[in-house]
This record gives structure tokens, sequence and C-alpha cells, in this order.
């Protein structure tokens, strides 16, 4: 995957107001062709919107959106190469859950007849057992799977998954985040949104933070969580001044950052040498650490303070 190339989305200063509402606002979002990019924001921050108006379900009031470099309007080719599971579809409660995929196979943007690659969708999906029962028996769990089934149609360029695991068991979200990576590694790009942070972190190398309709924070996942930091616990303070001074010989820039009921045997360890190397240095001289281990903020901590200081009106926006 080259972030060099076309982007898969681009929109330039994209609104769009419902009455007194401002839904979004002046929404910039860039993802890269053959990323996972997830999508996060409270409930009521625009996401669905700004995805409906991706697909062309919804025109925006201002600002442009392009797919693969072309622009997106109702009717336009680029959507041939595009599948969506936003909010809920409307599948025919009567009609058994491969019915509904042949029917929307033969209409709309899909076009698509091929009764094998239906089934394999059905398999990939987890609905073999209950492809022949109508839709409307399905479980809401069924009812998502089906969904995502109907996106991936076609196998098309750009799937875009509007809260793909909301009501899944464990098992299914485990499902969903195998079919994202194996979409992404047959060369697909993934647009995602989700509370789940935990399961976007697992999947998504790039993400997009949106309150209160705007963009505040767009990126690769490595880039906004900053580099990750060795963390020793020493058994005393004394280990400490003797472990921070041979680190500091070695390039591993250390850095206090006291917390627990005995800060002053902390120490953190920005940079320099691998865990194995710091180990052995300070075995070698007799330095036995309590702890040690890799810890990076995670997303869900980026997210909280991200958010929390634009409600307290401190934060600003980088889209």
């Amino acid at each position: 995957m080259s972030t060099d190339a076309v982007p898969a989305v681009q929109t330039v200063g994209v609104s769009r107001r419902f009455g007194p509402v401002q839904a979004i606002d002046q929404i910039g979002l860039t993802v890269p062709s053959g990323v996972v990019y997830g999508f996060l924001g409270p409930n009521g921050a625009g996401k669905t919107t700004t995805l409906r108006i991706l697909t062309a379900l919804l025109r925006p009031d201002t600002g442009s959106v392009r797919l693969f470099g072309e622009p997106v309007q109702r009717g336009a080719a680029v959507l041939r190469r595009i599948g969506a599971a936003i909010e809920r579809p409307a599948f025919y409660p009567y009609l058994s859950g491969r019915a509904n995929l042949e029917v929307f196979g033969l209409v709309g943007a899909f076009r698509y007849r091929d009764p094998r690659a239906i089934d394999a969708v059905i398999d990939r999906v987890g609905l073999r057992e209950a492809a022949s029962r109508p839709f409307g028996t399905y479980s809401t769990g069924m009812k998502q799977r089906l969904a995502i089934g109907l996106a991936i149609l076609g196998e098309p360029a750009l799937v875009i998954l509007d809260e793909p695991t909301s009501g899944l068991d464990p098992e299914g979200i485990v499902a969903v985040r195998e079919l994202v990576q194996e979409l992404q590694a047959q060369g697909a790009t993934v647009v995602l949104s989700s509370h789940q942070l935990g399961e976007v972190e697992r999947v998504c190398s790039w993400v997009g933070v949106v309150v209160r309709g705007r963009l505040i924070a767009q990126g690769a996942v490595d880039e906004l969580l900053g580099q990750p930091e060795t963390r020793l616990e020493l058994a005393s303070k004394a280990d400490r001044e003797r472990a921070r001074e041979l680190l500091a010989g070695a390039g591993a820039s250390p850095a206090d950052r006291p917390s627990g009921a005995d800060e002053g045997t902390s120490l953190v360890l920005r940079s320099g040498a691998t865990n194995h190397a710091v180990a052995r240095l300070l075995a070698d001289h007799g330095i036995y650490p309590t702890e040690l281990a890799v810890r990076r903020r995670s997303l869900e901590s980026l997210f909280l303070e991200l958010t929390s200081a634009v409600r307290s009106g401190t934060g600003g926006g980088t889209g």
C-alpha cells in the first residue's frame, strides 16, 4: 500500500445541515488507497451523515467529494467500485437471505448475477445455515452479517461499513475483523465507523476523529499514538539512579515519569536500546528490574483526550 497514490476518498469542505442542526461542518477526509480507515466519534457526531455523502445517498450543502480521483454524484460510474453497509439496509423480510442478495445483485450499481459468488459471500459472512430462511426471522446480528455480505458483493475496491460489529456476539466480531483484514490483503480500501476502539486499533492503520460535526484529528495510527515507551520498575531509588546513568550512557534516553505509590523507583525509556539489551546491561551491573514492559498510548485514551478537549472548548481541529 502506497499513500502516494490517488486517495480512495478525498473530501474538501464538506458540510451538511438539517434545518437548524449543522450535522457536519467543513469535513476534509483523506483516505489513502489500500488502508483500513477507522472513522470515529461520539453518537451524533456526524459519522453516518458523512458516510452517506460518500456514497451519494446525501448531497452536501457545500464542498466536494472524490473517490479514486473521480467526483461523486448520483449515477457516477465510480459508485460501481463501492460497496457499503450504512445504517440498516431495507431487505425484503419475506425473502430468504440468499434471495435478497440475488435481487440486489440484479439492480442498482451491482449488476451481479453469479450464484457461485453469492454463495461465497454467504459463507464469508457466516450465514450458510440461515441462507434459506426468510430475512424477517433473522436476529439483529444475522441482519448485520447479511448487510456486510451485500457490501462486499462484487468485490468492490472501496468498502464502507457503518458500525459493522453492532449486534454481533464475540465470535461474530472476530469474524468481521478477519474479513476486514482479508479485504485489505486483497487490495481493497475499507472505511469503517465504530465505537469499539479496541477493535479499531487492531485492524485500522489510519483513523479520523469527528466531534460535533468537525474533523478534529486524522492520520496514521502510529503517528497519532506516538512511539512506544519502555517502563522500568526498580527495587529502590538507588537502583533507579544507577540504571539512569547506565542507560543514558547507552543512548536509551531515560526520562522520569513517576507513578504509583513508590514513585521514586520508576524509570521510562523513550528511545534507544531494545528491551533485551536493556535487561542484559542492567543485569551485568547487578540491577534487576521488578518490571520491564513496553507500553504505548491507546487509541481509547487518545480518543477520550481529543473529545473531552473539544467539549471543554480547549481543542482545535485538524480537518
